[in-house]
């Protein structure tokens, strides 16, 4: 399953890297869909069991999220990653939140504008439901 779990997040990077969409092939996936401030980061938050996306007043997540989780129970603690930086990885949550507000900016610019580019987080965990392992989570707002 592991092996099976790195090609698909593999694919899935590629698809985001060359602006490809991802509906080309049919991959394993959890998609959360609502109006404004329904609480559809809440239930990606508590599948991740980490507190990690940005929050505020009116829309604060401005571009589709996509979430891979892998597990690595060697770990002492969890951490995370972001397709546009894959090399830095945080182990500070928030530190991840500040980084997508970062990036939201940059990409929409900070007048509250959206975008369809998607942004990639990678999350290796430590105690996330193994049931839920194989799946790839998108939130689409």
């Amino acid at each position: 399953m592991d092996k099976f779990l790195k090609i698909v997040n593999e694919i899935q990077d590629s698809f985001s890297t060359v602006g490809a969409s991802p509906d080309i092939i049919k991959l394993p996936q959890i998609v959360v869909v609502g109006s404004q401030s329904t609480g559809k980061s809440s239930v990606l938050e508590s599948i991740v069991r980490k507190d990690f996306l940005p929050r505020g007043c009116g829309i604060v997540t401005r571009r589709p999220l996509i979430i891979q989780i892998t597990q690595d129970l060697s770990l002492s603690q969890p951490m995370g990653s972001l397709l546009h930086d894959p090399d830095t990885w945080y182990y500070d949550f928030e530190e991840i939140s500040r980084e997508i507000i970062k990036n939201t900016d940059k990409v929409c610019g900070s007048n509250k504008g959206i975008s369809h580019e998607p942004i990639t987080i990678k999350v290796i965990s430590t105690d996330c439901d193994s049931a839920l392992i194989p799946l790839l989570i998108s939130c689409h707002k």
